[in-house]
């Protein structure tokens, strides 16, 4: 491509715009209508299904939209990026409808009405400007100072939270969300969107692209939410209200490990969707092991007994389940803390979340874990049986307990060490 051509610098900035960010078909897409028109070659239906999406000789436009329906949605992806990023861009791509040539016209800029000139009006403006501001912060003070009254659900001295916002680092609430993909579905004769529960990394994305090239299949730029994590943060966010914080949320799916640097995290979600986090869990006394659909075993040894704990469910008859759940408390290599609630379905979750953020559930916990251990530890794991109606569990049934060491947590951080 001649970097020096005008019109390529048009397409280049598209290309690396966030609108157009790790949407590698529309890349492909876009690049290919720009080359061929400006080539003097209108770009037919039938030579895009060819080029771009594989398609064979048998591909029948009278049957398969898939060309269209890729274009429209291009014309869309342009239209969302000369609204934003590409505003002040002089020359515009335009595709008109029923066309797939690409035509480079002038960006018609909005007009801009022409300024009231005077200082009085820019010191009216600004003295607005500053009472507004004024009159926010001190609502938005004084509102969040009665939410936290109202929400003080755990105690500001609690050994197991108080260290989390007792340092100088943010606290994060990390959810483990599900991976969404877009794949184009010759039966239906249309593009869809997809969540498979088998599919929740991008190595795994891969794999099935690989495996189906006739679908053009392309990951979502954001995951799905678990369908607990409502009952999650109406119990989390008392928890941070009862020690003066706002709850931050940030996704598996958008995070890689740096991003727990200097920062405390509070992850709930499924074990299939720890993903860059999962390597925190390796050094845990216990196994886990995902099976289909939301199963699995975690196993741990006791004396000299290795204990294999399943998940099971009656749907047949009364929909009664028996889950399992995870709960490590880990220092990070600077003093952060880190949390993980992790379960195999959204029982484990639901419950287990809300006995850790109520005052009285952890009060009774936290009794238990001193009657096993002597005191409660600055860090450790625990093991639960959750058994109940779905979505409704009755019991959290404390079934392992293990006292972290720090110094071999922290050992683990350091470059020389080997991580299993």
């Amino acid at each position: 491509m001649d970097t020096n051509n005008p019109q390529n610098s048009v397409l280049n900035k598209i290309l690396q715009s966030e609108s157009f960010k790790e949407r590698d078909l529309y890349q492909k897409l876009l690049k290919y209508l720009v080359e061929a028109s400006s080539k003097g070659e209108p770009p037919k239906e039938v030579t895009i299904a060819y080029d771009v999406f594989n398609k064979g000789k048998d591909f029948n436009t009278a049957e398969d939209t898939t060309v269209r329906v890729h274009v429209h949605n291009l014309r869309k992806k342009l239209e969302s990026y000369y609204q934003t990023e590409g505003q002040s861009d002089e020359i515009k791509i335009s595709i008109p409808k029923g066309h797939y040539q690409v035509k480079f016209i002038k960006n018609k800029k909005p007009e801009l009405k022409p300024k009231k000139s005077g200082k009085n009006i820019s010191l009216i403006l600004l003295f607005i400007a500053l009472f507004c501001s004024i009159i926010y912060i001190a609502v938005d003070k004084i509102y969040f100072q009665k939410q936290n009254k109202y929400f003080e659900v755990v105690d500001k001295n609690d050994v197991i939270w108080s260290n989390f916002f007792s340092n100088s680092y943010p606290t994060s609430v990390v959810i483990g969300d599900f991976l969404v993909f877009h794949e184009y579905d010759a039966e239906l004769n249309r593009a869809r969107r997809i969540q498979d529960y088998e599919i929740n990394t991008v190595e795994e994305l891969e794999v099935y692209a690989q495996k189906n090239l006739n679908k053009n299949v392309e990951k979502w730029s954001i995951g799905e939410l678990p369908h607990n994590i409502i009952f999650n943060i109406k119990d989390i966010q008392p928890v941070f209200l009862s020690f003066n914080k706002k709850l931050e949320i940030n996704f598996t799916s958008e995070i890689d490990i740096n991003f727990i640097k200097n920062r405390n995290i509070v992850y709930i979600g499924e074990f299939k969707n720890l993903r860059a986090l999962s390597d925190l869990l390796s050094l845990l006394p216990i196994n886990y092991e995902t099976l289909p659909w939301w199963h699995g075993t975690i196993s741990f040894q006791v004396d000299d007994s290795l204990v294999t704990l399943n998940t099971s469910h009656d749907w047949s008859i009364s929909r009664y389940v028996i889950d399992l759940a995870l709960v490590a408390k880990l220092p990070g290599q600077s003093n952060e803390n880190y949390l993980f609630i992790a379960g195999f379905g959204y029982n484990s979750q639901i419950k287990i979340v809300e006995l850790f953020s109520h005052k009285s559930s952890l009060k009774n916990l936290e009794e238990k874990i001193k009657t096993i251990n002597g005191d409660i530890p600055d860090y450790f794991v625990v093991v639960f049986e959750i058994a109940g109606f779905d979505r409704a569990s009755s019991t959290a049934e404390l079934k392992f307990f293990h006292k972290i060491e720090e110094d071999y947590y922290r050992h683990y951080y350091q470059p020389s060490s080997n991580k299993h």
